[in-house]
């Protein structure tokens, strides 16, 4: 078993994430409807499960970026100093925008809140709910190019030789696809539905390779 935590949290991290995304209630509701969903049907423990599980995975993602940093030329090395810019933003916007659906879930269930009337407390939850999606709009583009830069530095632009560099550079693709989502996303957010737990599964696989001893660990070399 491996000692490195890298291997480790990208592992936990997208699997209590993906547990979370898989129950929570919203798909593509929008306005009230979303409200109400959050109201009736969201858990708080769910939320703090995959509040969790999303530091897990985010914090395996940079610690992978600072593996593949040890022996990395320069320009690899811009580019993951890029990926943790990236990183660290995409954590940020999920924080913001999954803050906000809790905030509308304390509201509308939290009784001791002091509001004028119902109506003032849903439009105070509408208003948080409507700025929440606003930022999570914006997380898979990030959230991409941070993956791209971090297949680029690991494989740069050539084919891959091996297992390894096989592995590491379908970051790239799946780092492609979430940059495009809100280009190509419809209405029912079919899409989002299919590379989210791609992303997932392959953050997944890279750890669980990692652990077995399959690939190498970056920086082990």
């Amino acid at each position: 078993m491996s000692r490195n935590l890298t291997p480790i949290m990208l592992v936990l991290g997208p699997l209590m994430l993906m547990g979370a995304f898989i129950n929570w209630p919203l798909t593509n509701e929008v306005g009230m409807d979303g409200v109400n969903l959050l109201k009736d049907d969201a858990s708080v423990n769910m939320a703090v499960a995959g509040v969790l599980g999303m530091s897990l995975m985010f914090a395996g993602l940079h610690m992978l970026s600072m593996d593949m940093k040890k022996g990395a030329d320069r320009m690899a090395t811009q580019l993951l100093n890029m990926a943790d810019l990236f990183i660290f933003g995409t954590f940020g916007l999920f924080l913001l925008g999954f803050g906000g659906q809790l905030s509308v879930i304390l509201i509308t269930n939290d009784t001791t809140s002091v509001f004028a009337d119902q109506v003032a407390r849903e439009e105070v939850a509408l208003a948080i709910f409507n700025a929440g999606s606003g930022l999570w709009s914006l997380t898979p583009v990030v959230w991409g190019l941070a993956m791209i830069c971090m297949g680029l530095a690991h494989v740069g632009l050539k084919v891959p030789e091996g297992m390894t560099e096989g592995a590491f550079f379908m970051l790239m693709p799946v780092g492609f696809a979430n940059t495009l989502l809100p280009l190509i996303q419809d209405a029912e957010q079919a899409e989002f539905q299919i590379v989210f737990p791609l992303t997932m599964i392959l953050y997944v696989a890279l750890g669980g390779l990692m652990l077995s001893g399959n690939i190498d660990e970056p920086g082990s070399e």
